[in-house]
């Protein structure tokens, strides 16, 4: 044995590193973020706050790539997000809740440009002060694209608390203000109903289901049958019986309608009764898509039923016409065997399914991202116009989303995968431009600021009040919806939560998700018609 003092000392040295400093960056961020009054909170903007305090007080050093990374991944994630939905949106909501989400750009728009000409503050200040109101980080990132990160940050900063409370409190007093209209318009609408009758028709009696026409004609489903004290699944082949029990899914009206022919209704639970379940199966399966139900031939091939879709939080009963679309989340009632099945053929266990993120396809969208970010077109009297690498990048993950597959590579990856990359892009993004502009943040501040908060609190309240008033009084749009599409358009989703108290149905949900694509996208070309009207009017840098 040696001697004590002949050891060697071990010492353990820390070099300072730039993939240290953002990653504990992140984590001081997102903790912070992550912290809520009342369901509201900072989220992601917690990362920017907390970059911002630390290039204060110890100056550190962006690293310019990361940030260049970190735009061009979160957009990229929001394109393809949004490519299924987003120009669907169109023709399935356009007349309403897409036409409303447009006036409330469209106010803003005018609303954002008349207040920075007349105030006559800096562009990129100006359009700082809308993203932070809007509490839009796409719409943030766009605004970097044109202007000093300085003005841009220093805006956003500025409104951002302000476009939070704006929103809060125009949504709260409207909903408070409009509380009787909005109970009135929620007894007015029908809801999905379920309800059991007792077959008594000897006419039906050895019918199979599908040759039932009054099922047909009420557009309703059987979902499920009790016979000799056994529930089984009901399926198009299923043959009725006198005394069968039979439990009818659709509109109340409907359900109502279709137990006329059928006997009495009678007030019991098949809960308990046997093995039968409920499952919720998110369709990804790209065979699947797009072919009809009568054509995949569920029932007949699983023996379980499909009670009802719900795309875009829009529920309904289907029909063996309906096709199915990537995203739709169908019921199905079944044997827990059977539902096994049915989520294998529909959902992400089936083979033909990207199940990961493949590296392939990923290079393929980034290199059409930078491509098209490439592009310059001159346009008279503006100058070179180019959609940069973050315009790249959202029409790039749009092309890919929206198509699914181009060739042999896949634009469409697991939710959670995709939503990874969205928040990894967008805290690494935020990171740099923290570090940069903290400085400079704290600097700035001034008797001004009062200035620039009222600006913001116009930039978030005038166009939601332009947008209820056409929504509810010209396309007349219910007001829960109206506020769901507010919501929507400024990408608020806590204002969700505020509605939920007076109006408790999926309603406001579905023009919100209607809504919610169209107007992330929009948002960023928002942005750049701002800027080149502005540079156009002559107003300053």
């Amino acid at each position: 044995m040696g001697e004590v003092d002949t050891l060697i000392p071990i010492e353990i040295f820390f070099r300072q590193s730039e993939l240290v400093v953002t990653f504990l960056i992140i984590l001081v961020g997102i903790a912070f973020g992550n912290l809520t009054i009342k369901g509201v909170g900072f989220g992601s903007s917690g990362v920017l706050i907390a970059a911002m305090v630390a290039g204060y007080f110890f100056q550190f050093e962006p690293v310019p790539i990361l940030q260049n990374l970190g735009i061009v991944l979160f957009l990229l994630c929001v394109g393809l997000e949004a490519g299924p939905s987003f120009f669907r949106a169109f023709k399935q909501y356009g007349r309403r809740f897409i036409s409303n989400v447009l006036v409330l750009l469209l106010i803003s728009w005018v609303n954002t440009v008349a207040i920075i000409f007349l105030s006559g503050i800096p562009i990129g200040l100006g359009l700082g002060l809308f993203a932070g109101a809007f509490t839009s980080s796409p719409a943030l990132i766009s605004a970097l694209q044109f202007s000093p990160d300085e003005q841009v940050i220093f805006g956003y900063g500025v409104a951002y608390p302000f476009g939070l409370i704006g929103v809060i409190l125009f949504i709260s007093i409207a909903v408070r203000l409009l509380r009787g209209k909005m109970e009135a318009e929620i007894q007015g609408h029908s809801r999905l109903h379920t309800a059991v009758f007792k077959l008594e028709n000897e006419a039906l009696h050895g019918r199979l289901i599908r040759d039932v026409a009054q099922f047909r004609t009420h557009d309703v489903v059987v979902s499920g049958l009790l016979r000799d004290l056994s529930v089984q699944p009901a399926s198009g082949s299923t043959v009725l019986q006198t005394g069968d029990l039979l439990r009818l899914e659709g509109l109340p009206e409907n359900v109502a309608a279709a137990g006329v022919d059928i006997g009495e209704e009678v007030h019991e639970s098949f809960d308990g009764q046997a093995e039968l379940d409920t499952r919720s199966i998110v369709v990804e399966n790209t065979s699947v898509i797009n072919r009809s139900l009568r054509d995949l031939g569920l029932q007949l091939r699983f023996n379980a039923t499909l009670t009802r879709i719900i795309r875009a939080d829009v529920e309904f009963v289907p029909s063996e016409d309906q096709a199915l679309a990537d995203g739709d989340v169908v019921v199905a009632v079944g044997s827990p065997y059977q539902l096994d099945q049915v989520e294998q053929f529909l959902g992400h266990e089936h083979h033909t399914v990207q199940r990961r993120v493949d590296i392939g396809s990923l290079a393929a969208v980034l290199f059409l991202a930078f491509a098209i970010g490439g592009i310059v077109v001159p346009l008279p009297g503006l100058g070179p116009f180019s959609l940069g690498i973050a315009g790249g990048a959202l029409v790039a993950g749009l092309i890919f989303g929206h198509f699914g597959r181009i060739g042999n590579f896949i634009g469409r990856f697991p939710r959670n995968a995709t939503l990874v990359l969205k928040e990894l892009g967008l805290a690494l993004f935020f990171v740099q431009v923290g570090l940069e502009t903290g400085q400079s943040f704290v600097e700035s501040l001034d008797i001004q600021a009062i200035y620039y908060a009222f600006y913001a609190l116009l930039f978030a309240v005038v166009p939601m009040a332009g947008s209820f008033l056409v929504g509810h009084y010209l396309l007349k749009i219910p007001v829960s919806e109206c506020f769901g599409v507010i919501c929507g358009g400024m990408t608020f989703t806590p204002g969700l939560d505020i509605i939920h108290q007076v109006d408790k149905s999926e309603r406001p949900i579905v023009a919100y998700s209607s809504v919610y694509p169209v107007a992330l996208i929009l948002v960023i070309a928002l942005v750049q018609g701002m800027h080149l009207l502005l540079v156009s009017l002559g107003v300053a840098l």
